[in-house]
C-alpha cells in the first residue's frame, strides 16, 4: 500500500510517526532483552539444584555432541602426511 503526500508537512508528520515507533521499539526490544539475558537469583534450594542439574546434563550433552562430531568428521583435522 503506498500513500500519497501533497505537501512536505505530511512527510514531516510520517517520518516523526515512524521514528516515534521505531523507539518505541527498539525501547521494548531492549527490555525483552534484558529480561532474556538478565540472571535471576534463586532463592529456594530446590530451583538452585535444578538449576545445578540442568547445567550439567547440558554439558555432558555438549561433550556428547562433540565426541560424535570428531569421530564422524575427525579426518578433517587431521594432519596429512607429506611425501
Amino acid at each position: 500500500m503506498t500513500t500519497q503526500y501533497s505537501n512536505i508537512e505530511e512527510i514531516q508528520l510520517r517520518k516523526e510517526e515512524t521514528l516515534t515507533a521505531i523507539q518505541q521499539s527498539k525501547e521494548k526490544i531492549a527490555v525483552l532483552w534484558s529480561d532474556l539475558t538478565t540472571v535471576k537469583k534463586s532463592n529456594d534450594r530446590g530451583e538452585m539444584v535444578a538449576g545445578i542439574i540442568s547445567k550439567g546434563i547440558m554439558a555432558f550433552d555438549a561433550v556428547m555432541v562433540v565426541s560424535k562430531l570428531y569421530r564422524r568428521y575427525g579426518s578433517l583435522f587431521k594432519k596429512k602426511k607429506r611425501r
